[in-house]
């Protein structure tokens, strides 16, 4: 607890004293610097700021409309976001979401089955957006193409009223690589690179950039194509990850009001399987890697069946090895042939990070997605503009962990969006404002077969590897006529209207934003475990989405508070609706946000520091495996903290530092549900180990809530990058996050841990660079909790020390 309290007071102290050093008598102007030379491959997304030359990809972005829709410099902008560019991307060697808190405070990513789909910002999994658009619900479906971006963009708070009603948590923004932002230019020539990346665990990635300068009559325009192909081995045994992504981008200038923009991008993802990591766990082996080896005095699957089908289970077992665990109401864990391991085989084995739950013979997660982005954009004389905007976006994905959990998604968004931005000057007042409508489309199909109860966890040896009578209920092998437990087909339409406006009044901003949805919603479910009653849901609803935000500015720093307060849809792994959450209205789930901060920009843009508190409510959706969906909700309370500092022209430096606490606010009924480890019941660990022990968080007496501890409540990072004037440079730094662990009495805890990160580049000819990237370089062994319901039963293993060689010819 000291050391957590030292290392938070630490990064805490450190950015106090440079929010002071940017103050009038510290950080007076610096000279600029002659502008960089231009850099062909990078000029289609190139963003500068007056007086520096960002070697690095340092600075923060001046401008982003993300938040507002209005074009308002960062610095006064009264919320709290993080810009990230491609090029500090590559020099931080960021290829994950898991990455981001090296440059995102508050941004911590516990794992949600092991993929890097959604990032976790403020202690809560956030939404995808693409271009301003939200897509499909990204949980665990395939790794976000981090890679593919021009800029990331990560908002902690509540999306804009113009983008949607989305929950306070935040979100993600992809800017495609090689779009056109407001201050960019077309090429002038064919200009483009390609790259070959050999790693670690069999890494092998390809990517190819190429920018072509379009000129048809008298448009000029450009096209920008992205490609990559991955065909990689795994730290985790038992994973092969691939991956094909495409891209294209065109824009043009019709004339000298009219421009277009469209963005298509389809992605291919397998092999990145969904993974619990470490089954059994005790505290004995997260300190010592002591794993409790041994197998069940009973077997379950038929003699020579490649898995355990649901009707041979409760044929063989009566459904015995599936037990709730409930002491507020009298349930206590009764062990039988099928849950207790046999005496004769327990035995304690050391367990590699590297051996997880992963059955390579079976598993399977893939996913199709393609999603495309139009914008036509008309600028008036007067500067104002009018905006067309119209997005798609697909998925197809399948899911299959032989532990027994399967899914099966068919999801399509559509969304229209008609904006109107203009500005009034009346002498010292000042007004922007943005107005306009949107309709949004989307239906799905999920299919899931965890409701059938047919699973087990802790039932496989991990240090002896899968069997046939630890793999449950595979559908996909299963036949045609297999009988999915939930087959949920939901549609949503949402006519919206929205505006955001900010006057600003000498140093005083005040800016409002409000959102009226007109949801028309219907979901019906057709699985198995309705037992052929079928009745569809439908409901008609109008929330009021609104924020408000009052800010000072000073010379040396913007002071601003926020209060935002919204209603959202509370939407699957693949993006439906349960409609057992439709007749109440619990479909739509409230949030609101508290936030204060501050934030100086100094140097001419060298030196960008930002500071939040904040205290944000949010709901979210719990499918427990008894069948009913229950929105619960949680609190978040924290301090976060940015600096990022150009010092010279080849040096900068870059520091985040967050403390959070989240709470579990009391949930009505019986709870949530979460897997019950055996170790904390009434019984030894192996009695319970081959069955399955689930409870609902008030039966365990957790009535009032509780603390989660899947996020740290101290994370922070240090960083610096060096750049000798494009020739070769070196990265370095080291990311931290305070302990973090299960919820329940005498859950696990996993112990705090510092990771350091290493990189140089070398421009070894004209137009050949070599990358060097070091991960992880002490090989330290550390744990990511899970952020879902096994939270308290499983832990999945930090990646060891990794290297990565990039060779890129740039032409």
């Amino acid at each position: 607890m000291k050391s957590e309290f030292l290392s938070g007071t630490f990064l805490s102290g450190m950015m106090v004293a440079a929010l002071f050093a940017a103050s009038p008598v510290a950080a007076e102007t610096a000279p600029a610097d002659a502008p960089a030379a231009a850099d062909p491959a990078a000029e289609e997304q190139t963003i500068t700021v007056t007086g520096a030359r960002d070697l690095g990809g340092v600075l923060q972005k001046a401008e982003s409309n993300t938040l507002f829709g209005l074009d308002k410099p960062l610095v006064d902008t009264p919320r709290s976001i993080t810009d990230i560019s491609d090029k500090l991307l590559s020099r931080y060697n960021i290829k994950t979401v898991y990455d981001f808190t090296a440059v995102a405070a508050g941004t911590y990513t516990g794992s949600f089955f092991g993929v890097p789909g959604a990032i976790a910002i403020r202690g809560s999994v956030a939404d995808n957006y693409f271009n301003g658009f939200q897509g499909i619900t990204n949980f665990a479906n395939f790794p976000t193409p981090v890679d593919a971006s021009s800029d990331i963009e990560i908002v902690r708070g509540p999306p804009s009223p113009i983008f949607g009603s989305g929950q306070v948590g935040g979100f993600l923004n992809f800017v495609p690589k090689s779009a056109r932002g407001d201050k960019t230019k077309y090429v002038s020539r064919i200009t483009g690179d390609a790259s070959v990346t050999l790693g670690s665990y069999g890494q092998h990635e390809g990517t190819a950039n190429l920018a072509i300068p379009v000129t048809i009559g008298s448009m000029q325009g450009g096209l920008a194509l992205y490609g990559k192909i991955e065909d990689s081995d795994s730290f985790y045994r038992g994973m092969h990850p691939k991956s094909q992504i495409g891209q294209g981008t065109y824009s043009t200038d019709i004339n000298s009001h009219l421009s277009l923009s469209l963005t298509y991008q389809y992605l291919h993802s397998d092999g990145y399987l969904k993974n619990i990591g470490w089954n059994r766990v005790t505290q004995d082996l997260i300190d010592n890697q002591n794993y409790i080896s041994g197998r069940p005095s009973a077997t379950i699957v038929a003699a020579g069946a490649p898995f355990i089908t649901k009707a041979q289970f409760f044929t063989a077992t009566g459904g015995s090895p599936i037990i709730l665990y409930a002491p507020g109401i009298g349930l206590k864990v009764t062990p039988n042939q099928y849950t207790t391991l046999d005496p004769a085989t327990i035995k304690t084995v050391k367990l590699s990070p590297r051996t997880t739950f992963l059955d390579p013979a079976l598993d399977i997660n893939e996913a199709y997605t393609h999603t495309g982005y139009g914008g036509l954009t008309y600028t008036f004389d007067n500067d104002s503009q009018l905006k067309f905007e119209s997005f798609l976006n697909t998925l197809r994905s399948r899911n299959y962990q032989s532990y027994g959990f399967a899914t099966q998604f068919d999801a399509t968004v559509t969304e229209q969006r008609l904006s109107y931005k203009f500005k009034l000057d009346l002498g010292s007042l000042k007004i922007q404002t943005i107005a306009g409508g949107t309709y949004r489309h989307s239906r799905s199909h999920d299919l899931g077969s965890l409701n059938d109860f047919a699973l087990s966890e802790d039932r496989r040896d991990l240090s002896v590897g899968p069997t046939p009578d630890d793999r449950f209920n595979d559908p996909f092998l299963s036949g045609p006529n297999y009988a999915w437990a939930t087959s949920i087909y939901s549609r949503i339409n949402d006519l919206a209207g929205f505006f955001v406006t900010d006057a600003t009044l000498g140093p005083v901003s005040l800016t409002l934003g409000g959102r009226v949805d007109g949801y028309d919603v219907s979901a019906i479910n057709r699985g198995a475990e309705v037992k052929g009653v079928y009745v569809r849901q439908s409901d008609k609803s109008t929330p009021f989405n609104y924020n408000a935000s009052l800010s000072y500015k000073f010379d040396w720093a913007t002071f601003y508070g926020t209060y935002a307060k919204a209603k959202s849809l509370q939407l699957s792994q693949g993006g439906a609706v349960n409609p057992t959450l439709i007749p109440t209205g619990a479909y739509l789930g409230k949030s609101d946000l508290k936030e204060v901060g501050v934030k100086s920009s100094q140097m001419g843009g060298r030196f960008y520091v930002a500071f939040d508190a904040y205290e944000q409510k949010r709901s979210y959706l719990s499918t427990p495996a008894t069948g009913v969906a229950t929105v619960a909700a949680i609190r978040t309370r924290g301090i976060e903290g940015e600096l990022r500092w150009l010092m010279t022209p080849a040096f900068g430096l870059t520091a985040t530092g967050a403390y959070q606490r989240t709470k579990q606010l009391p949930t009505a009924g019986s709870g949530t549900f979460i897997t019950m480890p055996s170790c904390l019941t009434n019984v030894p660990c192996t009695s319970g180990y081959g069955g399955y022990v689930y409870s609902l968080t008030n039966y365990l007496g957790l009535t009032n809530g509780y603390y989660i501890h899947s996020s740290p409540k101290y994370s922070g990072s240090v960083f610096a990058t060096y750049d000798a004037k494009g020739r070769w440079g070196l990265t370095g730094g080291v990311t931290y996050a305070s302990k973090t662990g299960g919820f329940l009495p005498g859950a696990i805890q996993l112990p705090s841990y510092a990771l350091l990160k290493l990189g140089a580049y070398v421009l070894v000819a004209k137009k050949v660079r070599v990358d060097l990237n070091v991960d992880n370089v002490t090989d330290k062994l550390y744990f990511i909790a899970n952020s879902d319901t096994d939270a308290n039963a499983n832990v999945l293993p930090g990646i060891g020390r990794t290297f990565h060689v990039k060779m890129s010819y740039a032409f």
